[in-house]
């Protein structure tokens, strides 16, 4: 006895189809094309954040000195009090033997560290807008970072040692009144950035302080805020091995990552 077989595909919806003749006259058999788009994996969109440490957190970089205080030494020499004694409103800084002068240093360091601040989240005041100016006195870059209520300060210098000389130092207050209540804060936050500093490749002052820590009582960035703040000397303008490094973009960028790293674990901790 003979048996026809009916065969029957179910076509899917949105695919082609194609009707076959057939030569027996039962019904066409139906063939359907693959569905590439209903059969191809999605690759689901994943939001990402980036970290931001330091989000609600207010830091205050005063880059020391500024380029034309030289131009103006009636300013620059004004007596101004610093909470023990009278000192020049401001000076000119250092330079290395070649003439590279510290307060472009300050400046480029300090525009680099903004960036890495920023980036991780923080609102970042600056004492000085630009590298071109004069001032302002040490009192007002102060009372900067005072009225800013920043959770840290940092004055950023480079030193002008002995020719023979290496290394960074951080300047830390002592009790002196209107810094009472953040001598500890501000020890820490020393130590933070002694411990990520070395990462550049600059060694601890081999002539100042001990273990990079100099305790100092005699500058008004120190003696007269009310917030956390140290100054850091980054290393030595009149030695030709620090000079090297001070001077070089690149090493200026390690420098600024590093106080960063050192900042955040301040902030963080």
């Amino acid at each position: 006895m003979a048996v026809t077989v009916l065969l029957a595909v179910s076509p899917i919806a949105g695919c082609a189809t194609s009707r076959a003749a057939s030569s027996h006259g039962h019904d066409p058999v139906r063939t359907t094309a693959p569905n590439r788009a209903a059969t191809t994996p999605t690759r689901a969109t994943v939001p990402t954040t980036r970290p931001m440490p330091l989000a609600g957190k207010v830091v205050v970089l005063d880059p020391g000195h500024n380029g034309a205080n030289g131009s103006d030494t009636v300013t620059i020499d004004s007596l101004v009090w610093n909470g023990r004694a009278e000192e020049a409103c401001d000076t000119t800084g250092t330079e290395t033997d070649a003439g590279y002068t510290e307060a472009l240093f300050n400046w480029n360091v300090a525009e680099f560290l903004k960036a890495d601040l920023e980036a991780a989240g923080a609102s970042v005041v600056l004492t000085r807008t630009s590298n071109v100016g004069v001032g302002p006195c040490i009192t007002q870059r102060t009372a900067i970072g005072n009225a800013a209520h920043a959770d840290a300060a940092l004055s950023i210098h480079a030193d002008g040692g002995p020719a023979d000389g290496r290394g960074f130092a951080i300047l830390e207050p002592i009790p002196d009144g209107p810094n009472d209540a953040v001598i500890g804060a501000s020890q820490e936050l020393g130590h933070d950035l002694a411990e990520a500093f070395p990462s550049t490749g600059m060694p601890t002052s081999s002539y100042d302080g001990v273990n990079g820590i100099v305790a100092r009582d005699d500058l008004a960035g120190l003696n007269l805020t009310s917030v956390p703040k140290v100054f850091i000397e980054c290393g030595n303008m009149r030695n030709s091995v620090d000079a090297a490094l001070l001077t070089s973009t690149p090493w200026q960028l390690q420098a600024a990552a590093a106080i960063s790293t050192g900042l955040v674990t301040f902030l963080t901790g």
